[in-house]
């Protein structure tokens, strides 16, 4: 359910240090700055609170345009209803 992000890897230290490597760690850390200014994340196919009986701890789910998460102390209960006949009932009153 969940996305991992990939984050920008810092490149590896040269022996003797050069502009090359500068600029690469520069914009390396340009990188990391701005995936933290501006984080980006597409979370799909969240469940509905209706679903929500059915999820682990953890888990997220949607409840009227809210984004909520399952704790161990939730307690969802799902409805089943069915009505069924069998046979007929007679009452006689005396």
């Amino acid at each position: 359910m969940s996305t991992k992000i990939v984050r920008s890897i810092i490149p590896i230290a040269p022996v003797s240090y050069d502009s090359t490597y500068l600029n690469q760690l520069a914009r390396a850390l340009d990188n990391v700055i701005e995936d933290q200014r501006n984080p980006v994340v597409n979370l799909t196919n969240i469940p509905n609170v209706t679903d929500a009986s059915r999820l682990q701890p953890g888990d997220l789910y949607e409840d009227n345009g809210f984004l909520k998460i399952i704790t161990n102390d939730d307690i969802f209960v799902s409805t089943s209803l069915g009505t069924t006949a069998v046979g007929t009932v007679t009452v006689v009153i005396t």
